[in-house]
């Protein structure tokens, strides 16, 4: 599995953000509600990978903990 750093997933989440915000000054619905729905994919998707790399960060610190 591919792991992205945390700081990427972020900057991606960025790019989502602001691609969905661009979309509202396109006139053409059809190009609108493409661009939106690519924006929101990405924002969902790496909100959904940037918990998972959270969840997964706080375990490896728990088992560094227990390891001393």
């Amino acid at each position: 599995m591919i792991r992205i750093s945390l700081q990427t997933l972020i900057i991606i989440w960025w790019l989502g953000a602001v691609t969905a915000a661009i979309s509202l000054l396109i006139p053409l619905y059809s190009a609108y509600l493409l661009i939106g729905s690519i924006g929101w994919a990405v924002v969902l998707s790496t909100t959904a990978l940037i918990i998972y790399e959270i969840k997964r960060i706080k375990e490896e610190d728990k088992k560094k903990q227990l390891a001393k």
